[in-house]
């Protein structure tokens, strides 16, 4: 909990205005004991009187030495103990009592409370504050009356080393090499640049050299100032830089300004009286200031900075180290150094989170990649949405990743026709022959469940007749039709007999077993059986070590490949006969991915079998819908077969295909389950013939995949779960980078969408030339997510 005090002295009373939480208040006015500035001021000429010999603001004495007349140390010593003691009293009294419950309490209660504390006049910001006994959880901070502006919220791992500008200003009378050795030491955590005076040189051209380098494009962490320096109302105090030669706040302000903006997090002036200079700091906007609030001897300011920078580079934060420095000089060094702790102060922007060094080394370097909460649930809801299932909405009714799968084939179609990419393969290679409902009319045939075999038969004899060499049934013919099956049979088995006809049968698994064609209809050792199922927008894959019948379509090329070893000369191989071994065997025992000319991503990935689990299809290929139908087979209806052959194509080198084509029964139930939604990629080639698509058939799903096969066409979808976390990876890299470096924020952006865009095209073009799907919405979203923060806060454009 975060506690605001303001005490203002009105006349010979200080007003305690106590604000909180959401509006809470409470306010006491108690009266200034009238000997307590008497008492500071006091203890203000002791302490001068004993360091008077080295105090940053004044040279030290030449020649020899005389012993003081007066014992310093020991008016300095009873000084500071009525100075204490008054004030202490004072700050005990009962109209304060609510008040400092109420910030103790909720210390308790809470582990810790800061209190930031703002004291109008100067003379009463002077008295030692930080000496309220209010106990440990109470965290006392300085804060001006007046700040005019926001100070930015710099997150932890910014850069490998923290970047000092060390400015050493006029060391007359003084010693800086305590304050470089001291620097120099912690070189590991610590990237310090030193700028001071050079004897001869231009005080003009000095001071603007200490202003170009504050607004250094690469930006500071720390900005360290030691030398003289002195309060000045008017101008928010000046620093000595060179003999004769200063700088007021008020011509730094813009060099500030732009330092703030640019990272700087944490001032330290290890010099006089900087009041002034802390309160303007924090009104410009920058995070935190440390002062010394009276003349600090040269000394002390070197043994404060030890202790400083040693909690520092322990890992404690700038309030933990400088509260845990000034205990040091009170404990350890106070006969040497009295009364010093009473000086420093530190200053706070009331929004600002302390600074903290970062620690170095692997693990530390590793820390900083490690993911925020913010990254690490961005990442957790991108790869949630990315395994989600991608299945068809009636066994999966909310599917993000189909919905994207359609969307992204849809614009890799668009991307085709803008640029003229459709491919150069002949479509006739694969011959769709399309039972339709004009076929049945042509048939004289009202019944459209089961096939009629007699249809079927005339079918298959007009393309035997044609010179079809391969041809697919994607059709179940597994029960007796006794009326029909004998013309069929006599028709299979001539077209074996006499042409070494390949028939490829469609079948299924159902009850454990699966369904080959009816022993009436053709022996199935005399045929290959292949698995007619269809994973939503994917291709079957291809298990070589399985009992399983292989894809519809890939045991149709299988087929292809060995009549065409036949026709080129190849004797060995098998081929169709109606006597010897099951034909399947003969093609089991077959080296067919090197002998045939397959494609090796045909054959299912272990990747993929193992995706299997998780209900996922990683690396699957997918059903290449991007291009237009007519480019990757022919569709004839199959009342067109019943036309003069010799009008007819020749279909002696192609694939045929006989699949239902649209017809309302089609499909394992008289229902029309063959009739899938038309995909939208499907839609759009079929707007653009003005020929609307209304159905998808299970034909054409083989007819594409069988293409696919053949032009070796298999696009290989890398997993968005894959790409999300590369892309992760990706953005906390850029986010670390831009963290470390001030870029104009429009300049980031417009980057960053030339890559999204840019990344964009590569894919769209990478899924035609190598045929791999990469996804681009999840990993840019998660790339976008990390980047927007650092877009928000790094920028040298003035907010």
């Amino acid at each position: 909990m975060v506690y605001r005090l303001t005490v203002h002295k009105i006349d010979q009373s200080c007003l305690f205005d106590l604000s909180w939480g959401e509006g809470q208040r409470l306010t006491a006015s108690v009266v200034l004991p009238e000997g307590l500035l008497s008492l500071y001021a006091a203890w203000q000429r002791a302490y001068l009187g004993y360091y008077k010999q080295a105090l940053r603001g004044r040279a030290g004495g030449a020649g020899q030495v005389v012993a003081p007349a007066i014992d310093w140390h020991s008016q300095l010593v009873q000084a500071e103990a009525g100075l204490l003691s008054e004030f202490h009293t004072w700050l005990k009294q009962g109209d304060l009592y609510d008040l400092r419950q109420e910030v103790v309490a909720a210390a308790q209660a809470q582990g810790v409370a800061e209190l930031f504390l703002t004291c109008t006049p100067l003379d009463l910001a002077r008295l030692p504050w930080e000496t309220w006994e209010l106990g440990a959880p109470v965290q006392i901070v300085r804060s001006p009356a007046t700040i005019r502006a926001t100070t930015a919220h710099r997150p932890t791992g910014r850069r490998s080393k923290a970047r000092v500008l060390a400015i050493l200003g006029d060391e007359t009378g003084l010693n800086f090499s305590g304050e470089r050795q001291t620097l120099n030491a912690q070189r590991r955590l610590l990237e310090v640049q030193y700028l001071g005076w050079q004897p001869g040189e231009d005080p003009i051209a000095l001071k603007q050299r200490v202003c170009e380098a504050i607004a250094d494009p690469l930006g500071w962490d720390v900005l360290f100032f030691a030398g003289h320096s002195n309060e000045a109302a008017l101008v928010g105090g000046q620093v000595a830089i060179a003999p004769q030669t200063t700088l007021t706040l008020k011509d730094l302000t813009p060099y500030l300004q732009t330092a703030q903006q640019r990272g700087l997090q944490f001032a330290l002036f290890n010099s006089c009286s900087g009041l002034d200079i802390a309160q303007g700091l924090i009104n410009l906007g920058l995070s935190q200031v440390a002062i010394m609030r009276e003349p600090i001897h040269n000394e002390v300011a070197q043994a404060f900075l030890v202790q400083l920078l040693q909690r520092l580079t322990q890992g404690h934060n700038v309030q933990e180290a400088l509260h845990g420095a000034c205990q040091s000089l009170r404990a350890e060094q106070s006969l040497t150094y009295p009364s010093a702790y009473l000086v420093p102060s530190l200053f706070r922007h009331p929004t600002s989170v302390p600074y903290r060094l970062e620690p170095q080394g692997w693990r530390s370097r590793l820390r900083r990649w490690r993911p925020t909460g913010r990254e690490a649930r961005i990442v957790a809801a991108l790869a949630l949405v990315s395994l989600i299932p991608t299945l068809p909405p009636t066994e999966f009714p909310v599917s993000p990743q189909a919905w994207l799968l359609d969307r992204r084939v849809l614009a890799q179609a668009v991307y085709r026709d803008l640029t003229g990419q459709l491919g150069d393969d002949d479509p006739s290679a694969v011959v769709l022959v399309q039972i339709d409902g004009e076929s049945f009319r042509q048939w004289d045939i009202s019944t459209y469940h089961p096939i009629n075999r007699a249809m079927v038969a005339d079918i298959v004899a007009a393309l035997v007749d044609r010179g079809a060499a391969v041809v697919g049934i994607d059709y179940l013919l597994d029960l007796a039709q006794p009326e029909q099956d004998e013309q069929l049979n006599r028709v299979l088995t001539e077209a074996i007999a006499q042409q070494q006809t390949w028939f490829v049968f469609g079948t299924v698994r159902q009850n454990g077993r699966w369904l080959p064609p009816h022993p009436n209809v053709i022996d199935p050792d005399r045929v290959l059986l292949g698995d007619a199922w269809l994973p939503w927008r994917r291709v079957q894959p291809y298990r070589p070590h399985s009992d399983r019948p292989g894809p519809f379509s890939h045991q149709l090329v299988v087929a292809q490949r060995l009549r065409q070893r036949r026709r080129t000369g190849t004797l060995f191989g098998p081929q169709p006969t109606l006597q010897g071994p099951p034909l399947a065997e003969q093609v089991r025992r077959y080296p067919q991915t090197h002998e045939l000319d397959l494609s090796p991503r045909a054959t299912l990935h272990p990747i993929t079998e193992l995706s299997y689990d998780a209900w996922q299809h990683w690396l699957q290929p997918i059903l290449d819908l991007s291009l237009p139908p007519e480019r990757a087979f022919t569709a004839i209806p199959a009342w067109s077969l019943r036309q003069d052959a010799a009008a007819s194509p020749d279909f002696k080198d192609a694939i045929v295909i006989v699949a239902a084509g649209g017809y309302e029964a089609a499909g394992l139930a008289p229902d029309g389950a063959d009739n899938l939604v038309p995909p939208p990629a499907l839609r759009y080639w079929r707007d653009r013939t003005l020929h609307p698509a209304t159905h998808f058939t299970g034909g054409e799903a083989h007819a594409y995949m069988t293409h696919h096969h053949l032009a070796h066409r298999l696009v290989i979808p890398i997993p968005d779960l894959w790409m999300i976390l590369l892309a992760a990876v990706g953005g906390k890299a850029l986010s670390l980078y831009l963290g470390d470096r001030p870029y104009p924020r429009r300049l980031v952006a417009a980057g960053l969408v030339a890559a999204t865009a840019g990344y964009g095209l590569l894919s769209l073009q990478l899924y035609i030339s190598a045929g791999v799907l990469l996804p681009w919405l999840l990993p840019s979203l998660a790339v976008w997510c990390y980047s927007l923060p650092r877009l928000r806060e790094n920028t040298d454009e003035p907010r």
